[in-house]
């Protein structure tokens, strides 16, 4: 509007478009749009829209010139736009929100906005209308959503209510304090959260929540660690300083979800606020977007890590190597194929997983990690695993395949653990002795290609100083259990649904000789 001023942008003849006649015009189209759950109208509903207003306006145009009324705000107000043939919207959702609450606040709706508190699309209208009214409707819609809430057998909407109310106060620049002590009342009754989805639900009420979370010393560890997701989901400095209060609970899971509250905060103030000074040796910290890396170099070690696949590179390597690593699990994503860099030079790396190993290039990098445990998950078909014969200090190692048992080309003398999970594509267990000798324990869980599949154990009694226990999945006749010790071999039958297999998990059968 003002633009076209300085551009000195004529109306269209006849019309006299006043910046407040635009603005009434706009109110309009937005409240509409508010009203009937949309996020755009027909060109045609907006032009009937402004017909039915003009005969309040005729100093504006008279009702038959709506079309160019319309045409002069589509293409001149700066807030609408034309996404489609036909449609018209705003710009941008808070406009049709800020413009929608103030004509819903001036047609003295003020019943239709609090009852509307119970759709979440309404939440952004109901704040800003809390600013918009005057302080006797101000003071009636906060009352009016606090008795919906009161009223409702709906837990929670009765929340939603509340805390709608709760949120709109920082919209209300003057209030009877009656009436805002009344809406703290109810936000104090929320808090502490007890869950995950208490924290979601609470954080949506923005910074105003800050103000009634306690500390971690009144909070058990659920409450506690449900209170410091409500903190990172609200984010801000504010919420930075209330998270510093949890970083030294003695409680491991509540560290843990601070810790996890790093992408929620910029990347360095979170550094120099939370961890530095979090105990990190039984918390793992995840590592998952660009931004992190370079604050790295203000931590000591990182005992616990947890990366995406495609953030690790051979430069990301040389940065953690003196930062004594003991356990790294990498998550790489199923969608981009990645390159592992060589491991070598964490050579105080103790454990290692991998879950989709499907999407590296090229696994043999591994063959110079310095892990004593190794897990590698989502293995590839026919995927040859002998380099791992060079990881000389390997002794635990887990593997699993959704294509069959992978097993290595070459025997891994030095592994003495050994967990498995695949799919046997035929009657026969592999023979594990050959390609692990030295096993002192073995975990199988193997799902059977063809429902109740006949399986042969018979393989298993070539580990005679194993300790084995076996899970099959959609199992039939068991063949091959002669001679397999009670004392060394559990074998259990689950069904692929896991509700049967919890139902059958009590069918332990020992096989004596």
């Amino acid at each position: 509007m003002r633009r076209d001023k300085e551009r000195e942008i004529a109306a269209p003849e006849g019309l006299a478009p006043t910046e407040e006649a635009q603005v009434q015009l706009l109110q309009r189209i937005a409240y509409w749009l508010i009203r009937n759950g949309r996020s755009e109208a027909a060109q045609t509903t907006a032009v009937r829209i402004i017909r039915e207003k003009l005969p309040a306006m005729p100093h504006l145009a008279p009702p038959d010139r709506a079309d160019d009324v319309f045409g002069f705000l589509l293409l001149r107000s700066g807030l609408l736009r034309e996404p489609s043939a036909g449609m018209v919207d705003f710009i941008h959702r808070t406009f049709q929100d800020y413009l929608g609450a103030k004509a819903a606040v001036e047609a003295e709706d003020l019943d239709l906005i609090a009852e509307s508190g119970r759709d979440d699309q309404w939440d952004d209208v109901i704040r800003l209308a809390v600013g918009h009214a005057r302080d006797g409707e101000r003071a009636y819609l906060l009352r009016k959503l606090v008795e919906l809430g009161d009223q409702t057998a709906d837990p929670r909407l009765r929340r939603r209510y509340h805390l709608l109310a709760a949120a709109s106060l920082e919209h209300a620049t003057t209030l009877d304090p009656a009436v805002r002590a009344a809406v703290n009342l109810r936000a104090s009754a929320l808090i502490p959260p007890d869950t995950a989805a208490d924290a979601e639900e609470l954080a949506t009420a923005g910074d105003i929540v800050l103000d009634f979370l306690p500390g971690p010393e009144r909070l058990t560890p659920e409450q506690a660690r449900a209170t410091v997701m409500t903190i990172a989901r609200i984010g801000g400095e504010t919420a930075l300083d209330q998270l510093a209060r949890f970083k030294r609970v003695a409680d491991r899971d509540v560290r843990q979800e601070v810790a996890l509250s790093w992408p929620y905060f910029d990347a360095r103030a979170f550094t120099d606020e939370i961890l530095d000074g979090l105990p990190l040796d039984d918390v793992t910290l995840h590592l998952t977007g660009p931004e992190q890396i370079p604050c790295l170099d203000s931590l000591e070690r990182i005992p616990h890590l947890s990366i995406r696949g495609q953030m690790l590179t051979a430069e990301l390597v040389d940065v953690l190597a003196p930062m004594k690593v003991h356990l790294l699990s990498i998550a790489a994503s199923s969608a981009v194929s990645i390159t592992l860099p060589s491991m070598t030079p964490l050579s105080g790396l103790s454990r290692l997983a991998i879950e989709s190993c499907d999407v590296i290039r090229d696994l043999t990098a591994l063959s110079g990690t310095a892990a004593v445990e190794l897990s590698l998950h989502r293995l590839p078909d026919g995927v040859d695993l002998s380099f791992l014969a060079r990881a000389a200090n390997l002794r635990t190692l887990t593997l699993s395949s959704p294509h069959g048992i992978p097993l290595p080309g070459a025997p891994l003398a030095q592994v003495t653990s050994l967990t498995v999970e695949g799919v046997l594509t035929g009657r026969q267990i592999p023979d594990f002795a050959a390609a692990f000798p030295s096993l002192t324990s073995l975990t199988l869980r193997l799902t059977c290609q063809s429902y109740q599949s006949a399986v042969d154990l018979s393989a298993l009694r070539n580990m005679p100083r194993a300790q084995i226990d076996v899970i099959l999945v959609d199992a039939g006749k068991l063949h091959g259990m002669e001679g397999l010790p009670a004392d060394r071999v559990t074998v259990r039958h689950e069904g692929r649904d896991r509700s049967e297999g919890r139902a059958r998990s009590g069918l332990l059968r020992r096989f004596r000789s």
